[in-house]
């Protein structure tokens, strides 16, 4: 079952967002946070801890048993190997780190746009 995105739905209509951030390799971290009802959002700060693709399925899951969109924030390096593993495993959004022009803005976006001729994106 795909949750529905509450944070988009918030950055859409305007509104204010408040998330937290977590480090702990505990798989039952987001659905602690989500269950508390205090944020509208998690974000995993790959960025300085350790996990692997499994990690990421028990967080995507986890997150949505406390209805909790969860949000990863990724090492510069392998950072798209990660999105599109994170976005698959059902992370709702992706803080890119490191960016500096607009050749890596346009980098970025490409990693998690569809592939396809009128996304020109290479997730599939």
């Amino acid at each position: 079952m795909i949750m529905h995105n509450t944070l988009r739905d918030k950055f859409a209509s305007g509104q204010p967002t408040l998330g937290t951030h977590f480090l702990s390799c505990d798989p039952d971290m987001p659905e602690i946070i989500g269950d508390s009802g205090l944020f509208d959002y998690g974000e995993y700060c790959a960025e300085y801890s350790t996990f692997d693709m499994q990690l990421l399925y028990h967080f995507a899951r986890s997150g949505q048993c406390a209805n909790l969109p969860l949000m990863i924030k990724l090492d510069q390096k392998g950072q798209g190997f990660w999105a599109q593993a994170a976005l698959g495993a059902g992370f709702k959004a992706i803080l890119f780190t490191d960016i500096r022009n607009e050749s890596d803005v346009e980098t970025c976006y490409q990693t998690i746009r569809p592939d396809m001729p009128a996304h020109g994106g290479l997730v599939g």
